[in-house]
């Protein structure tokens, strides 16, 4: 029986919430590398904000939506200015803001309408557990 989409999606961004669980773990079972270990999870949802910029312009370029194009740029450079102009708890706290900050963007734009319910669901899910997840990093710091 062959792997569908909707189950490879929810595979991998599944898969993508280990980091985002181990960092806060990790934290409160009282890790000796508490920068290293806030730095990674920063790092990584920089990466993952990155990731999902970048996905808007596959579609952006397609939809001919410009706005949406500038919106991603927008995004990605706060959210890289946070991480290296703030302290790791500030950057830590605005990405814990920014990532489900694009779920909103999702919800809101028409042009994202089309998406599968199966996957703004998972989208909405995923930020959600991210975000808590950065947010408690923070916290533990």
């Amino acid at each position: 029986m062959p792997v569908t989409t909707p189950q490879t999606a929810t595979l991998l961004g599944r898969a993508g919430l280990l980091p985002f669980l181990a960092a806060p773990l990790a934290l409160f079972l009282g890790v000796e590398q508490t920068f290293l270990v806030g730095s990674a999870l920063a790092a990584y949802a920089l990466a993952i904000l990155s990731f999902l910029a970048g996905a808007w312009w596959g579609i952006a370029l397609l939809r001919r939506q410009p706005a949406i194009l500038i919106l991603s740029n927008v995004a990605v450079i706060i959210a890289w200015l946070g991480f290296v102009l703030l302290d790791l708890r500030g950057s830590l706290l605005l990405l814990a803001v920014l990532l489900p900050a694009t779920v909103v963007v999702e919800r809101l734009h028409p042009m994202f309408a089309p998406q599968p319910d199966y996957y703004a669901a998972l989208r909405l899910r995923l930020s959600v557990v991210a975000g808590l997840s950065l947010l408690l990093s923070a916290l533990q710091l």
